[in-house]
Protein backbone atom coordinates (compact mmCIF):
# COMPACT_ATOMS: atom_id res chain seq x y z
CA UNK A 1 0.00 0.00 0.00
CA UNK A 2 2.60 2.15 1.00
CA UNK A 3 5.73 1.44 -0.24
CA UNK A 4 8.95 -0.98 0.44
CA UNK A 5 8.94 -0.50 4.12
CA UNK A 6 11.90 1.09 4.29
CA UNK A 7 12.56 4.92 5.20
CA UNK A 8 14.92 6.77 3.23
CA UNK A 9 17.40 9.24 4.25
CA UNK A 10 19.72 10.14 1.54
CA UNK A 11 18.19 13.65 0.07
CA UNK A 12 19.00 13.75 -3.41
CA UNK A 13 17.38 17.33 -4.16
CA UNK A 14 15.96 18.14 -7.31
CA UNK A 15 12.45 19.57 -8.53
CA UNK A 16 9.73 18.33 -7.06
CA UNK A 17 7.54 16.11 -9.33
CA UNK A 18 3.67 16.83 -10.18
CA UNK A 19 2.07 15.09 -7.21
CA UNK A 20 -1.67 14.03 -6.67
CA UNK A 21 -3.69 12.42 -4.24
CA UNK A 22 -4.66 8.91 -4.55
CA UNK A 23 -7.69 7.81 -2.44
CA UNK A 24 -7.05 4.52 -0.27
CA UNK A 25 -10.39 4.64 1.35
CA UNK A 26 -13.30 6.31 1.55
CA UNK A 27 -16.74 6.01 3.62
CA UNK A 28 -15.45 7.03 6.64
CA UNK A 29 -17.14 8.82 10.00
CA UNK A 30 -15.55 12.11 11.04
CA UNK A 31 -12.05 10.39 10.59
CA UNK A 32 -9.19 12.40 12.00
CA UNK A 33 -5.73 10.66 11.79
CA UNK A 34 -4.15 7.89 10.10
CA UNK A 35 -1.17 5.84 11.04
CA UNK A 36 0.42 2.21 10.21
CA UNK A 37 1.75 -0.57 12.57
CA UNK A 38 5.60 0.68 12.94
CA UNK A 39 6.94 -1.87 10.87
CA UNK A 40 4.07 -3.17 8.40
CA UNK A 41 3.04 -0.12 6.27
CA UNK A 42 0.43 -2.09 4.35
CA UNK A 43 -1.86 -1.73 7.46
CA UNK A 44 -3.47 1.92 7.89
CA UNK A 45 -5.16 2.44 11.12
CA UNK A 46 -7.99 5.68 10.87
CA UNK A 47 -9.48 6.80 13.91
CA UNK A 48 -12.97 8.29 13.96
CA UNK A 49 -13.81 11.15 16.04
CA UNK A 50 -16.59 9.10 17.25
CA UNK A 51 -14.96 6.31 19.08
CA UNK A 52 -13.86 3.72 16.78
CA UNK A 53 -10.35 3.17 14.75
CA UNK A 54 -10.59 1.26 11.38
CA UNK A 55 -8.28 -0.66 9.64
CA UNK A 56 -7.66 -0.94 5.97
CA UNK A 57 -5.78 -4.42 4.99
CA UNK A 58 -4.81 -5.23 1.74
CA UNK A 59 -6.22 -2.35 0.38
CA UNK A 60 -9.80 -2.60 1.57
CA UNK A 61 -11.66 -0.86 4.74
CA UNK A 62 -12.43 -3.35 6.45
CA UNK A 63 -16.11 -3.51 7.69
CA UNK A 64 -15.69 -4.66 11.63
CA UNK A 65 -13.31 -2.08 13.66
CA UNK A 66 -10.14 -2.66 15.12
CA UNK A 67 -11.06 -0.91 18.17
CA UNK A 68 -14.40 0.24 19.32
CA UNK A 69 -15.00 2.11 22.45
CA UNK A 70 -17.48 4.36 21.35
CA UNK A 71 -19.49 3.79 24.58
CA UNK A 72 -17.05 5.51 26.16
CA UNK A 73 -15.77 8.53 24.29
CA UNK A 74 -17.29 11.58 24.26
CA UNK A 75 -17.99 12.47 20.46
CA UNK A 76 -18.80 15.83 18.62
CA UNK A 77 -22.31 16.74 19.11
CA UNK A 78 -22.54 20.04 16.85
CA UNK A 79 -20.42 21.28 14.33
CA UNK A 80 -16.52 22.06 14.71
CA UNK A 81 -17.26 20.61 18.11
CA UNK A 82 -13.28 19.08 18.96
CA UNK A 83 -13.89 16.58 21.56
CA UNK A 84 -14.07 12.43 20.87
CA UNK A 85 -11.11 9.81 19.85
CA UNK A 86 -8.37 12.33 19.31
CA UNK A 87 -5.18 10.45 19.34
CA UNK A 88 -3.46 6.88 18.42
CA UNK A 89 0.39 5.70 18.62
CA UNK A 90 1.45 2.01 18.29
CA UNK A 91 4.02 0.98 20.28
CA UNK A 92 7.03 1.01 18.85
CA UNK A 93 7.79 -2.85 19.38
CA UNK A 94 3.93 -3.67 18.69
CA UNK A 95 4.88 -6.50 16.32
CA UNK A 96 5.87 -8.26 19.22
CA UNK A 97 4.11 -7.12 22.29
CA UNK A 98 0.67 -5.94 20.71
CA UNK A 99 0.55 -2.53 23.17
CA UNK A 100 -1.25 0.79 21.85
CA UNK A 101 -2.26 3.97 22.99
CA UNK A 102 -5.31 6.33 22.86
CA UNK A 103 -6.10 9.90 24.01
CA UNK A 104 -9.98 10.72 23.61
CA UNK A 105 -12.63 12.21 25.86
CA UNK A 106 -14.33 10.43 28.21
CA UNK A 107 -18.27 11.23 28.70
CA UNK A 108 -17.46 12.08 32.28
CA UNK A 109 -15.49 14.89 30.89
CA UNK A 110 -11.98 14.13 31.02
CA UNK A 111 -9.53 13.77 28.47
CA UNK A 112 -7.48 10.31 29.46
CA UNK A 113 -4.01 8.49 28.00
CA UNK A 114 -5.01 4.94 27.64
CA UNK A 115 -3.17 1.39 27.11
CA UNK A 116 -4.54 -1.19 24.70
CA UNK A 117 -3.60 -4.50 23.48
CA UNK A 118 -3.54 -6.58 19.88
CA UNK A 119 -6.41 -9.45 20.62
CA UNK A 120 -4.28 -12.47 20.99
CA UNK A 121 -6.32 -14.64 18.59
CA UNK A 122 -6.85 -12.01 15.55
CA UNK A 123 -4.31 -9.64 14.60
CA UNK A 124 -7.44 -7.44 13.02
CA UNK A 125 -9.39 -6.72 16.33
CA UNK A 126 -8.21 -5.33 19.31
CA UNK A 127 -8.96 -6.23 23.00
CA UNK A 128 -11.63 -3.83 24.31
CA UNK A 129 -10.52 -3.91 27.70
CA UNK A 130 -7.98 -1.20 28.06
CA UNK A 131 -4.66 -2.71 30.56
CA UNK A 132 -3.07 0.65 31.59
CA UNK A 133 -4.63 4.38 32.35
CA UNK A 134 -1.41 7.08 32.36
CA UNK A 135 -3.70 9.93 33.29
CA UNK A 136 -7.02 11.71 33.60
CA UNK A 137 -7.36 15.20 33.66
CA UNK A 138 -10.74 17.74 33.67
CA UNK A 139 -12.25 18.89 30.11
CA UNK A 140 -12.68 22.67 30.70
CA UNK A 141 -14.26 24.72 28.36
CA UNK A 142 -14.39 21.41 25.66
CA UNK A 143 -12.29 23.02 22.93
CA UNK A 144 -8.78 23.15 22.62
CA UNK A 145 -8.17 19.60 23.58
CA UNK A 146 -5.29 18.81 21.13
CA UNK A 147 -4.75 15.27 20.34
CA UNK A 148 -1.48 13.53 19.31
CA UNK A 149 0.48 10.82 20.50
CA UNK A 150 3.67 10.12 19.20
CA UNK A 151 6.71 7.86 19.86
CA UNK A 152 10.01 9.83 19.76
CA UNK A 153 13.63 8.93 19.02
CA UNK A 154 14.32 8.45 22.60
CA UNK A 155 11.43 5.67 23.11
CA UNK A 156 9.40 8.04 24.82
CA UNK A 157 5.54 8.35 24.35
CA UNK A 158 4.53 12.40 23.60
CA UNK A 159 1.09 13.95 23.79
CA UNK A 160 0.09 17.31 22.77
CA UNK A 161 -2.58 18.79 25.27
CA UNK A 162 -4.42 22.22 24.64
CA UNK A 163 -4.86 25.08 26.75
CA UNK A 164 -8.26 23.54 28.44
CA UNK A 165 -10.43 26.23 25.90
CA UNK A 166 -11.34 29.57 25.39
CA UNK A 167 -12.65 32.25 22.86
CA UNK A 168 -10.56 34.72 20.75
CA UNK A 169 -12.15 37.67 23.40
CA UNK A 170 -10.16 35.81 26.46
CA UNK A 171 -7.48 33.65 25.50
CA UNK A 172 -6.26 30.75 27.84
CA UNK A 173 -8.40 32.28 30.98
CA UNK A 174 -7.13 30.64 33.11
CA UNK A 175 -3.19 31.02 32.32
CA UNK A 176 -2.12 27.11 31.16
CA UNK A 177 0.13 28.06 28.93
CA UNK A 178 2.51 29.78 31.10
CA UNK A 179 1.59 27.52 34.23
CA UNK A 180 4.23 24.40 33.93
CA UNK A 181 2.29 22.87 37.24
CA UNK A 182 -0.50 21.73 34.65
CA UNK A 183 -0.87 19.41 31.80
CA UNK A 184 -2.69 22.05 29.77
CA UNK A 185 -1.33 23.99 26.92
CA UNK A 186 1.83 21.65 27.04
CA UNK A 187 3.68 18.47 24.91
CA UNK A 188 4.45 16.23 27.80
CA UNK A 189 6.73 13.19 27.85
CA UNK A 190 6.14 9.65 29.22
CA UNK A 191 8.04 6.66 29.82
CA UNK A 192 5.34 4.06 28.80
CA UNK A 193 7.51 1.20 30.64
CA UNK A 194 8.44 2.88 33.87
CA UNK A 195 5.28 4.93 34.63
CA UNK A 196 4.38 6.76 37.18
CA UNK A 197 8.07 7.44 37.35
CA UNK A 198 8.59 10.60 34.75
CA UNK A 199 11.88 10.44 32.40
CA UNK A 200 14.64 12.21 33.47
CA UNK A 201 14.90 15.53 31.13
CA UNK A 202 11.41 16.78 31.66
CA UNK A 203 11.22 20.36 32.85
CA UNK A 204 11.57 20.32 36.52
CA UNK A 205 9.85 22.27 39.14
CA UNK A 206 6.04 21.64 37.53
CA UNK A 207 3.66 18.39 36.18
CA UNK A 208 6.68 15.66 36.31
CA UNK A 209 5.16 15.14 32.59
CA UNK A 210 5.71 18.51 30.65
CA UNK A 211 8.07 18.67 27.94
CA UNK A 212 7.78 21.70 26.53
CA UNK A 213 5.09 24.58 27.30
CA UNK A 214 3.61 26.94 25.90
CA UNK A 215 0.61 26.17 23.58
CA UNK A 216 -2.58 26.97 22.65
CA UNK A 217 -3.39 23.61 20.31
CA UNK A 218 -0.86 21.37 19.78
CA UNK A 219 -3.38 19.69 17.31
CA UNK A 220 -0.51 17.71 15.28
CA UNK A 221 3.40 17.15 15.54
CA UNK A 222 5.75 14.59 13.86
CA UNK A 223 9.35 13.61 14.75
CA UNK A 224 11.91 13.23 11.65
CA UNK A 225 12.40 9.82 11.19
CA UNK A 226 15.67 10.39 10.05
CA UNK A 227 16.89 13.76 12.33
CA UNK A 228 14.93 13.16 15.02
CA UNK A 229 13.51 17.33 14.73
CA UNK A 230 10.14 17.89 16.17
CA UNK A 231 7.52 19.67 14.46
CA UNK A 232 4.67 20.97 15.67
CA UNK A 233 1.75 22.61 14.53
CA UNK A 234 0.03 24.94 16.82
CA UNK A 235 -3.51 26.04 15.98
CA UNK A 236 -3.69 29.79 16.85
CA UNK A 237 -6.70 32.21 17.77
CA UNK A 238 -7.15 36.05 16.52
CA UNK A 239 -3.80 36.45 14.43
CA UNK A 240 -1.93 33.80 13.18
CA UNK A 241 -0.99 29.65 12.79
CA UNK A 242 2.36 28.49 14.08
CA UNK A 243 5.11 25.71 12.92
CA UNK A 244 7.27 25.47 15.57
CA UNK A 245 10.35 23.00 14.67
CA UNK A 246 12.60 21.77 18.05
CA UNK A 247 16.04 20.05 17.52
CA UNK A 248 16.24 16.72 18.96
CA UNK A 249 16.31 16.27 22.30
CA UNK A 250 15.91 20.15 23.23
CA UNK A 251 12.85 20.57 24.80
CA UNK A 252 12.19 22.30 28.28
CA UNK A 253 11.29 25.33 25.86
CA UNK A 254 8.31 28.04 25.97
CA UNK A 255 6.42 28.27 23.34
CA UNK A 256 4.63 31.92 24.15
CA UNK A 257 1.39 31.20 24.12
CA UNK A 258 -0.61 32.76 25.64
CA UNK A 259 1.49 36.09 26.29
CA UNK A 260 2.12 35.62 22.29
CA UNK A 261 0.39 34.69 19.25
CA UNK A 262 3.22 34.00 15.97
CA UNK A 263 5.58 35.94 17.68
CA UNK A 264 3.04 38.74 18.43
CA UNK A 265 2.77 40.46 21.52
CA UNK A 266 -0.82 39.95 23.10
CA UNK A 267 -0.22 40.06 26.85
CA UNK A 268 2.12 41.82 28.77
CA UNK A 269 1.59 41.69 31.95
CA UNK A 270 2.47 38.68 33.01
CA UNK A 271 5.02 37.11 35.27
CA UNK A 272 7.10 36.26 31.46
CA UNK A 273 7.05 39.28 29.24
CA UNK A 274 6.50 39.37 25.48
CA UNK A 275 10.43 40.11 24.80
CA UNK A 276 11.62 37.13 27.37
CA UNK A 277 14.61 35.26 25.75
CA UNK A 278 12.84 31.88 26.97
CA UNK A 279 10.15 32.36 24.49
CA UNK A 280 11.22 30.55 21.60
CA UNK A 281 9.18 31.95 18.71
CA UNK A 282 7.63 29.88 15.71
CA UNK A 283 9.83 29.30 12.75
CA UNK A 284 6.89 29.82 10.27
CA UNK A 285 3.69 32.14 11.16
CA UNK A 286 0.70 32.76 8.82
CA UNK A 287 -2.27 35.26 9.01
CA UNK A 288 -5.94 34.54 8.57
CA UNK A 289 -6.17 36.96 5.55
CA UNK A 290 -6.92 34.20 2.77
CA UNK A 291 -9.21 32.30 4.96
CA UNK A 292 -7.00 29.99 6.67
CA UNK A 293 -7.77 29.88 10.17
CA UNK A 294 -6.14 26.25 11.82
CA UNK A 295 -2.70 24.91 11.02
CA UNK A 296 -2.80 21.29 10.53
CA UNK A 297 0.68 19.92 11.44
CA UNK A 298 2.51 17.39 9.08
CA UNK A 299 5.42 15.21 7.72
CA UNK A 300 9.40 15.53 6.59
CA UNK A 301 8.90 13.35 3.78
CA UNK A 302 10.94 10.06 3.84
CA UNK A 303 9.30 8.02 1.31
CA UNK A 304 10.73 5.92 -1.54
CA UNK A 305 8.04 6.61 -4.37
CA UNK A 306 9.17 10.57 -4.85
CA UNK A 307 12.63 10.54 -4.03
CA UNK A 308 12.80 14.69 -5.11
CA UNK A 309 10.52 15.06 -2.10
CA UNK A 310 13.00 13.71 1.03
CA UNK A 311 13.99 16.09 3.83
CA UNK A 312 10.53 18.60 2.85
CA UNK A 313 8.03 18.77 5.63
CA UNK A 314 4.40 19.50 4.61
CA UNK A 315 2.09 20.37 6.47
CA UNK A 316 -1.46 22.08 5.69
CA UNK A 317 -4.66 24.41 6.99
CA UNK A 318 -8.12 22.82 7.99
CA UNK A 319 -9.87 25.88 7.11
CA UNK A 320 -8.86 26.20 3.35
CA UNK A 321 -7.36 22.54 2.81
CA UNK A 322 -4.85 24.58 1.65
CA UNK A 323 -1.25 22.28 1.66
CA UNK A 324 2.26 23.75 2.06
CA UNK A 325 6.16 22.60 2.20
CA UNK A 326 9.19 23.64 3.83
CA UNK A 327 12.86 22.83 4.25
CA UNK A 328 14.11 22.82 7.66
CA UNK A 329 17.92 22.53 8.21
CA UNK A 330 20.70 23.74 10.22
CA UNK A 331 18.03 26.32 12.02
CA UNK A 332 16.92 27.77 8.79
CA UNK A 333 13.88 27.21 7.13
CA UNK A 334 13.18 27.87 3.70
CA UNK A 335 9.94 30.21 2.27
CA UNK A 336 6.92 27.41 2.51
CA UNK A 337 5.61 26.71 -1.04
CA UNK A 338 2.34 25.99 -1.84
CA UNK A 339 1.13 22.11 -2.97
CA UNK A 340 -1.91 23.09 -3.16
CA UNK A 341 -2.94 23.51 -6.73
CA UNK A 342 -0.88 20.89 -7.55
CA UNK A 343 -3.00 18.44 -5.37
CA UNK A 344 -6.09 20.16 -6.36
CA UNK A 345 -6.37 19.75 -2.46
CA UNK A 346 -8.99 22.72 -2.01
CA UNK A 347 -10.88 20.98 -4.06
CA UNK A 348 -10.64 17.11 -3.10
CA UNK A 349 -10.13 17.24 0.42
CA UNK A 350 -13.50 18.36 2.89
CA UNK A 351 -11.33 19.85 5.97
CA UNK A 352 -7.58 18.98 6.03
CA UNK A 353 -8.05 16.98 9.98
CA UNK A 354 -4.52 15.27 9.55
CA UNK A 355 -1.64 14.18 7.57
CA UNK A 356 -0.29 10.58 8.06
CA UNK A 357 2.88 8.68 7.83
CA UNK A 358 3.31 4.82 7.09
CA UNK A 359 6.24 2.63 8.47
CA UNK A 360 7.47 3.06 4.51
CA UNK A 361 7.50 7.25 5.33
CA UNK A 362 5.29 7.77 3.07
CA UNK A 363 2.47 10.10 3.52
CA UNK A 364 -1.51 10.83 3.36
CA UNK A 365 -3.97 13.21 4.07
CA UNK A 366 -7.40 12.81 6.00
CA UNK A 367 -9.94 14.65 4.96
CA UNK A 368 -12.66 15.13 7.58
CA UNK A 369 -15.69 14.50 5.20
CA UNK A 370 -14.64 10.52 4.97
CA UNK A 371 -11.68 10.24 3.00
CA UNK A 372 -7.71 9.05 3.22
CA UNK A 373 -5.77 10.14 0.83
CA UNK A 374 -2.19 8.96 -0.55
CA UNK A 375 0.68 11.64 -1.84
CA UNK A 376 2.05 10.25 -5.13
CA UNK A 377 4.06 11.22 -7.99
CA UNK A 378 1.73 11.89 -11.24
Amino acid sequence: MGGSGTIECDEPGGTVPALRLTEVASGLDQPLFVTSEPEDPSRLYVVEQGGTIRLISGGELQSAPFLDISADVQGSEYDEDERGLLGLAFHPEYASNGRFFVYYNTRSRTLVLREYKRSTGNPDRADPQRTAEFFSIPVLVGNHNGGMLAFGPDGMLYIGVGDGGGDTSNPDPDNNGQNIEVKYAKILRVDVENHPTAPDGNVRGGDPYVWDYGFRNPWRFSFDRCRGDLYIGDVGGRLFEEINIEPRGQGNKNYGWSVTEGGTCLQDDQATSCDSPTITPPVVAYDHDNGDGSVTGGYVYRGSRIPELRGKYLFGDFETDRVWMLTWKDGVATPRSSLSQDLASESTIQGLASFGEDAAGELYIVSYGGRIFRIDPE
